[in-house]
């Protein structure tokens, strides 16, 4: 009688064990399936966001080269060319790379209030923290420490610039100089994807 019992609950637990083993089964294909999917989108959605900024770069590049042959304003030894069109951060840069220039790098009190009296809207400058959350680098590799001077944004409030407001999504990695009344608190950080016209700079 025990022996009959004890047979019963042990086809009991081995049926129990298969059932869970074919669930198991069941649940790994379906996260695999899900595992694909999200890889899937995340693959079309970074090919999207590189289609798009090419996209960006040779529209402004074709729209520039039928505009103008590119008027450059010359200052105190550089070559500085304002955009008439709106890029992303990256598109812009390569955009002035393709003319022999790069970004602007500002290296003193006296180029900011060139630059910045100058335009009448927000420009991007070659200023970012792509590569190190709050560690600001010229497109040139130096350091704002080496360069020696900055002109953020400051608020009546207290806080200022460069404050990665949209931290929540994709941060805020670039930097624009702004039309301001006062040429010396004009720099803001914004996010790269953000469309912006640009300053190129080159010595000549």
């Amino acid at each position: 009688m025990q022996l009959s019992a004890q047979t019963t609950n042990n086809t009991i637990m081995v049926r129990n064990t298969e059932e869970l083993t074919a669930n198991y089964t069941r649940v790994r294909e379906r996260l695999s399936i899900y595992e694909v999917k999200v890889r899937n989108i995340e693959e079309l959605t970074a090919n999207y966001t590189r289609v798009r900024e090419q996209l960006s770069f040779y529209e402004a590049l074709t729209a520039e080269s039928l505009n103008c042959d590119m008027n450059w304003t010359a200052y105190n030894g550089k070559l500085y060319f304002f955009s008439s069109n709106k890029m992303d951060w990256s598109s812009s840069r390569a955009f002035c790379v393709s003319k022999g220039a790069d970004l602007v790098t500002i290296t003193s009190q006296t180029e900011q209030v060139f630059l910045a009296s100058k335009i009448k809207a927000w420009y991007w400058i070659g200023l970012n923290d792509l590569e190190t959350e709050g560690h600001w680098v010229w497109v040139n590799n130096q350091s704002l420490n080496e360069i020696g001077v900055q002109f953020w944004h400051k608020r009546k409030s207290g806080k200022s610039e460069p404050d990665n407001w949209n931290v929540g999504l994709t941060g805020e990695d670039c930097a624009i100089v702004k039309n301001d009344t006062n040429y010396l608190d004009s720099w803001f950080d914004v996010s790269c994807h953000s469309v912006m016209k640009f300053i190129c700079e080159k010595k000549y």
